[in-house]
């Protein structure tokens, strides 16, 4: 599996983007789309290797793929019950 990110300025450039590869290239794998801040990013987690030239047309920002799989979620831990 190969990771890549892009950044974008605007929504619409990522959604475009990522719709293009989708349907267009035929990536397989996921696609991870989330605002940070200002910018937009857009993860590709892709089955099979993806060429070069390929990246190097996306519009955006290249960067690290950060996965935000498995976030962890807080939970009351039993010390919060002793206080009632």
């Amino acid at each position: 599996m190969q990771s890549v990110g892009f950044e974008f300025e605007t929504e619409e450039q990522m959604l475009k983007t990522a719709k293009k590869l989708w349907s267009k290239h035929g990536i397989s794998g996921e696609l991870e789309m989330a605002a940070a801040g200002s910018k937009f990013r857009l993860n590709i987690h892709s089955e099979k290797p993806l060429r070069d030239s390929l990246l190097n047309q996306i519009p955006g920002k290249r960067t690290q793929a950060k996965a935000a799989f498995g976030t962890p979620v807080q939970t009351e831990s039993a010390d919060d019950d002793e206080d009632n």
